[in-house]
């Protein structure tokens, strides 16, 4: 497993030791913080939670029980979490596109970070299920990359 995913899991798993270990290798490979695996990861994630339920009722509802739950949750956007959500599902909402371009880079992986914290909370993984669910999100970025 590479540093970046290993950083996430660290994250996800409120591992602070391993967290800050892997922070300072990413720093000193010159990288920050990995958001192409906290995208795809959310991304895999969000498609297994949503396999069956792909309703603007479920989304709302997951968001809003996202915002309540995460200690951070409060400055989590609905509007923009929900648009987000609806673009990893390609669910066909209005104004979904124009609310996601709108958004940069950072603002999506903020988003995307703290609903992959909500899915894998709400999943219960296991530490291999989570490992490979970042395996998943690796794979999907080196075939993007090539």
């Amino acid at each position: 497993m590479e540093d970046e995913s290993k950083f996430v899991r660290a994250l996800l798993r409120r591992d602070w030791d391993a967290y800050n270990l892997y922070l300072e290798k990413l720093k000193g490979q010159g990288k920050g913080t990995p958001i192409a695996t906290i995208g795809y990861a959310c991304y895999i994630a969000a498609r297994q939670r949503f396999a069956e339920q792909r309703s603007p009722e479920e989304i709302i509802r997951f968001v809003a029980d996202a915002r309540a739950t995460l200690s951070e949750g409060r400055d989590l956007p609905a509007r923009e979490a929900e648009a987000v959500m609806y673009a990893m599902l390609d669910m066909e909402m209005p104004d979904v596109d124009e609310i996601v371009d709108g958004l940069d880079v950072g603002m999506i992986a903020e988003i995307q970070g703290q609903l992959l914290f909500k899915l894998v909370l709400d999943a219960e993984l296991t530490d291999e299920q989570l490992d490979n669910l970042l395996l998943e999100a690796e794979r999907l970025i080196h075939q993007t990359d090539a």
